[in-house]
């Protein structure tokens, strides 16, 4: 199954990301990898299923998370 990965480019195309950014709940590092905010990677994006209307459902799948209040959040060093 191909995977998507939310950039700067695409951001646009996944509303529910973007309003997160613009809310400052999550933010490009200096790589342009889209974070959380207490530095765990956002996980890239596969199709699961599709709606009764044929729309794509999509679900974030992390293959490198951690919790916020982890030590490795605590000791996070942003790029």
């Amino acid at each position: 199954m191909d995977r998507i990965r939310i950039t700067k480019d695409n951001i646009k195309n996944w509303p529910k990301f973007e309003a997160l950014l613009n809310d400052g709940k999550i933010k490009f590092d200096t790589t342009g990898r889209l974070r959380y905010l207490h530095g765990a990677p956002v996980g890239d994006l596969i199709q699961t299923r599709t709606d009764k209307k044929g729309q794509p459902i999509f679900q974030e799948i992390a293959e490198e998370w951690f919790d916020p209040e982890s030590q490795k959040a605590k000791e996070y060093i942003w790029p």
